[in-house]
């Protein structure tokens, strides 16, 4: 079984690839390559007309977006609810992350991240804001801040320690990749397992579809009801930064709440060629095997692509689908 060590060089040595083709690649001249002396005699009526073309892209991320920092925190300050896999959360890393790539390997969903280019912001700035919301806000975030960005923390091991660990695991997770590199985190990739989908209802085709068309990927964390949301994000901070989590409550494509024990992970892999470390953050869910329902999950998917079941094929077992008259309502 391949490691997401293993997976993720050969992704980065296949981009790397692909960008020094680009590099490499010489400017062919075309109709529209002319040389032009200025005052000739040249008659720019032969040249051809210039056809537009315009391509729809795909949406990546909502107009209104979190902060971008260099420890790579990500916080929500509006969730566009509307942008929701059924009553899934979204990804705080939706918000300043786009999908790049999408790799299936064994029984691993690998997206890979591109960050998006914008302004960091700075300390002060986050102390200000957060400040004005309460002081143990802002301390549950500083300490999450330099889990990220302190080195000299760093639990570092070699790459055969990481595979080693990694052939343990049995039950549903979902890992973040990052890099630390001249002081800056950022997300390269997020994995998951077919066990984390089948805990929150889904299936890799409903994941896919959500993904390729909004950009955003959804992920189970469902707070932990405190009415203000100072509370929940300082929790929150508090939790990533001890890596000490908990019981806490799950939240599933059809809207069920079920209590998960969660505990947490993390590697560090010390790069020698561009002096960075990347970490491999892992959060495991323990949880009860009647929330993992396949029926439930067939369901799930007829109702996502807005479709019911009209005929079975008693020989081949094949089931036919037309779409439902009306839209499936979040």
């Amino acid at each position: 079984m391949s490691s997401f060590l293993t997976i993720q060089k050969a992704i980065n040595k296949e981009k790397s690839e692909q960008l020094s083709k680009q590099a490499q690649k010489k400017r062919r001249k075309n109709q529209y390559s002319v040389d032009f002396e200025f005052g000739s005699n040249v008659d720019v009526t032969l040249l051809k007309e210039i056809l537009v073309i315009t391509q729809n892209i795909p949406q990546y991320v909502p107009e209104k977006i979190i902060f971008r920092l260099n420890s790579n925190i990500q916080f929500p300050i509006i969730v566009d609810s509307e942008q929701q896999l059924g009553f899934l959360n979204i990804d705080p890393h939706s918000y300043n992350y786009k999908v790049a790539r999408y790799n299936k390997q064994n029984n691993y969903h690998i997206f890979n991240l591109e960050p998006i280019q914008r302004e960091f912001t700075s300390l002060e700035k986050i102390k200000e804001i957060l400040m004005k919301e309460e002081e143990q806000l802002f301390e549950s975030f500083e300490q999450f801040h330099n889990k990220n960005t302190d080195i000299s923390k760093y639990n570092v091991v070699t790459e055969s320690k990481l595979i080693e660990f990694e052939r343990s695991i049995q039950v549903p997770f979902t890992l973040y990749i990052q890099k630390n590199q001249n002081g800056i985190v950022t997300t390269s990739a997020r994995i998951m397992n077919d066990a984390y989908l089948q805990m929150v209802g889904v299936n890799e085709e409903m994941l896919k579809d959500y993904v390729f068309k909004t950009g955003m990927i959804p992920y189970s964390f469902t707070g932990d009801g405190n009415y203000k949301w100072s509370q929940t994000l300082a929790q929150i901070f508090k939790s990533n930064a001890s890596q000490a989590f908990g019981e806490l409550t799950i939240v599933n494509y059809q809207g069920q709440k079920f209590p998960a024990r969660l505990y947490s992970q993390n590697f560090h892999i010390f790069d020698q060629d561009d002096n960075s470390y990347s970490e491999y953050l892992y959060y495991f869910y323990d949880v009860e095997q009647r929330w993992m329902n396949q029926n439930q999950i067939d369901e799930n998917c007829l109702d996502y692509f807005n479709r019911r079941s009209i005929n079975i094929n008693e020989d081949t077992n094949e089931v036919e689908y037309q779409k439902r008259c009306k839209y499936r309502q979040l």
